[in-house]
This record gives structure tokens, sequence and C-alpha cells, in this order.
């Protein structure tokens, strides 16, 4: 009988610690959604993020005003997550707003001083450190003559260095040890070794590349917006393939499904008149040897794209000419439109937490 009590016994423990082993981390607040980068209207700096919960669809807007008790004063140009940080690209105020993924809250304000910011656009970071793709400073032309990689210090969130280029830098990825970075004025992408901060290779490729996306089978996609897609094979930094998009002009913003095996890519208008116009979303297997002629989305004031990896679900930004707020809209797979979302001036990108 005693025997069959603490075999019982042990059998219960066993049990308690199966399931307490079995718990997730719970997310924090702001995790388990969609961070929608809302740009701002360039004159106001009024740039932002909203968070559409996947859990209940409902949306946050404002969030960074409302869980920091002050306005980013800003326009976002980008947002990317490395680890449990955030980090907010922003220029006309240049500056990097460093924030805790969990919660949004800011950790750190990286402002320009001596020049160390200035027109940032994106970023990349490799343990300790991050890479912010800067354009430099406007001549009286409004060229870009002095554009740089700002080398930041991640445990103390200061500016350390910096890394001159040869042209105006778009956008920024990290593969393996090294960072990628697309030079739309010099037709190039160069790599980084962040061991010396020394550019070991520049890969010739189409006219106008803008972005940079890592494929299920870790290849670099290259959007050019001179009407092409361009894989790169890292192990030998060699072009494999360059993929023309006939007379369907990439403007560089594009996504990855979550299996990593679909490309989406915008074509839009430009837009100097703040006026209405249309754009569209075209569809690449990562397989394919041709782009389709036929677009998957149309849509008014097209100004960002994004898949949700949870669902699936084409989300594209409507931008509303900068004209008030923008707008959200859904769609699945098959291009079919199924919901909008509400949310702040300009959106033109989405982060997955």
């Amino acid at each position: 009988m005693k025997k069959s009590i603490q075999f019982l016994a042990l059998l219960w423990l066993a049990v308690l610690i199966s399931c307490g082993g079995s718990k997730e981390t719970p997310l924090g607040k702001y995790e388990g959604g969609v961070v929608v980068i809302n740009e701002g209207n360039f004159s106001d700096s009024d740039g932002e993020i909203s968070f559409i919960s996947n859990e209940t669809g409902q949306v946050t807007n404002r969030v960074f005003q409302a869980e920091n008790t002050r306005p980013l004063s800003a326009i976002v140009q980008n947002a990317r997550r490395f680890g449990d940080k955030i980090y907010l690209v922003c220029n006309r105020a240049d500056k990097i707003e460093v924030i805790n993924a969990a919660d949004l809250k800011s950790l750190a304000s990286v402002p320009a001083q001596n020049q160390n910011l200035v027109n940032p656009q994106d970023i990349a970071v490799l343990g300790d450190k991050a890479y912010i793709a800067c354009w430099g400073p406007f001549s009286p032309t409004f060229s870009r003559d002095a554009p740089f990689l700002a080398v930041m210090n991640t445990q103390s969130n200061t500016i350390t260095g910096r890394v001159a280029l040869p042209s105006f830098p778009q956008g920024c990825l990290v593969v393996g040890q090294n960072i990628y970075i697309a030079l739309p004025g010099a037709n190039q992408i160069a790599v980084l070794n962040p061991a010396n901060d020394q550019i070991t290779t520049s890969i010739a490729v189409a006219n106008g590349p803008q972005r940079l996306l890592l494929d299920a089978n870790n290849r670099i996609w290259v959007v050019c917006s001179n009407r092409a897609l361009v894989r790169i094979n890292p192990s030998t930094n060699q072009v494999e393939a360059t993929i023309s998009t006939g007379s369907v002009r990439p403007n560089g913003k594009a996504a990855l499904n979550a299996a990593g095996n679909r490309i989406y890519y915008m074509s839009s208008v430009s837009n100097a008149t703040f006026s209405a116009s249309t754009g569209t979303i075209y569809e690449l297997p990562i397989s394919a040897t041709s782009a389709l002629t036929n677009p998957l989305i149309t849509l008014t004031n097209l100004y960002g794209i994004g898949v949700n990896p949870v669902n699936g679900e084409i989300l594209a930004a409507d931008g509303n000419a900068f004209q008030g707020n923008g707008t959200i809209v859904r769609y699945d797979v098959l291009g079919t439109r199924l919901g909008t979302f509400a949310v702040g001036r300009g959106p033109n990108g989405f982060l997955f937490q």
C-alpha cells in the first residue's frame, strides 16, 4: 500500500512538472500582432506607430506617445526588430529610437550629434553593433554627396564611428556574419565585414537596387527600381539570376511570405503632387524564371506592403496621399479584399511581432 502511494505521488509530481514545462513564455502587451509604421508628414514630423492585435483584431493608434508620454517628433522611415528590441529609424529628427519590443517603451533615443546621423533610412544589427544607412546632408541641389553607414554600439546606444559609402544607401540586410547594403546610385550591393568595418565586396546588379530580402533557400533578392529582381548567392556573392519585370517598375517596397518562398513587390506611380494615384502588387515565386504580367492587387494610394506570418494575409497600406490618416487593407493570398484598419498618417510598412 505504501509503495502504491509513493508511486502515485511520483506520478502526480511528474504530471505537474510536465505541465509546468509545457507553458509558453507569455507575450508582452504589444507582441502577437502587427506594428504599423506611420511615416508621418514631412513638414509636421508627426510619425507614429500603430498596433494591430492578431488575437482581437483591434487597432491601437499613437502607441509610442501613449507608452512614452511624448511624441516621436520625427518621420519614421523604418522599424526593425533584433532580439528583444525594436529600432525606429527616424529622419527629420535624425535619430534612432530604441524601444522594448514587448511594451514599446523607449530604452534610448540616439540623437544626431556632430553629424553622426544625417537622413537615416535603414538599420542592420549584428551582435553589439548596429549599422545605420544614412544619405548624408543634402546639397543645394538635393544631391546626396557624402553618404555613410553610422556605426552604433547596441550596449551603450552611442555612435562609435562611420563607414564612407560610394553612393547613397537604401536597404540593409544581415546575412551570416556580413552586412549587405543596397546602393541605388552605384547599382551595387556593398558587402561589409563587421569585424573590421570594411567593405570587402561590391556586387554589380540591375539599376536602382532598393530593398533586400532573404528567402527560404538563403538567397538574397534585390528589388531594383529599373524593372528587375536579382537573386544573389551570399556564399559566393555572385548573381544567380536577374528577372525582368517588363514594363512594371518596382518602387523598392517588397515582402516575403512566412515560408520565404513567395515575394510580393509593389509598383506605384510617383506622387509629387499629393493627389490620388494607383499602385499594384505583384507576386513572384522564388522558383520563377520570369515575372507575372498581371497584378495580384490594385489599390489607390498604395504606399506599403507586408505579409502577416500568422494568417498569411497580405497587408497593403493606403497612404491617402498624405491628406489625412491612412488605411490598411487586408487581402487573402488570392488577392481578395477582406477588410480594413484605420491607422496613422502615411503608413509605409509593417513589423510582425
